[in-house]
């Protein structure tokens, strides 16, 4: 699935007063639409990179999109990490609406997260630990697995890499701060990839 097709699958759209700021919509398991966020790829300093409409169930993102009869499912931290789960091949991916601190979903998706057997974590590599998955194993135990740091080495045979990671600003954060904080990211995520033998393409999404 190439990335316009993808694009239309999850109503993926940008704000009409606006050419730059993208919009994804939350459908539930129905169908029908319950959550909205905004973002912001370039933000000027002092803007927000990311907010989401007002007074919202805050569900998962790509809920609708699922395959329940395929009972493993990926849940990543942001939604262009889902997406780019998907445009990779695997089937069920979703990303949690308000970052790896934001667990309000999980009454709204509990019955729903309950279909699947296995539940991956494919949060990012912070602080020596994967973001998401202590809280996700501690609600559904045995059957939260985890895309594990030494996973690199699976890159080898790989001819393209996507990296989608990357910090958000904060406040009081200028873009230097942001800058100099997301290079350090991509270079653990870029040595990583290359001392598994990588010797592909790296696509920055």
């Amino acid at each position: 699935m190439n990335i316009l097709e993808i694009a239309k699958k999850y109503e993926i759209t940008i704000k009409q007063e606006t050419n730059n700021i993208l919009v994804f919509p939350f459908y539930d398991e129905k169908g029908e639409l319950q959550f909205i966020k905004y973002r912001n790829p370039a933000p000027k300093e002092g803007q927000n990179k990311e907010w989401t409409e007002p007074n919202c169930k805050p569900i998962l993102f790509g809920m609708a999109q699922c395959n329940l009869e395929n009972d493993t499912l990926i849940i990543t931290e942001g939604q262009i990490d889902s997406l780019s789960v998907i445009q990779a091949g695997f089937e069920n991916a979703v990303s949690v609406p308000t970052g790896a601190r934001g667990f309000t979903w999980v009454p709204y998706c509990w019955n729903w997260m309950n279909n699947f057997r296995k539940i991956i974590v494919f949060g990012d590599h912070e602080h020596d630990h994967i973001t998401l998955f202590k809280e996700i194993s501690e609600r559904w135990g045995s059957k939260t697995w985890y895309v594990r740091e030494e996973d690199y080495k699976d890159c080898k045979d790989a001819k393209i890499v996507v990296i989608s990671a990357g910090a958000n600003q904060n406040p009081g954060e200028t873009r230097m701060d942001l800058i100099n904080k997301n290079s350090k990211i991509f270079k653990s995520i870029v040595e990583n990839v290359m001392n598994s033998g990588f010797n592909g393409i790296f696509l920055v999404a």
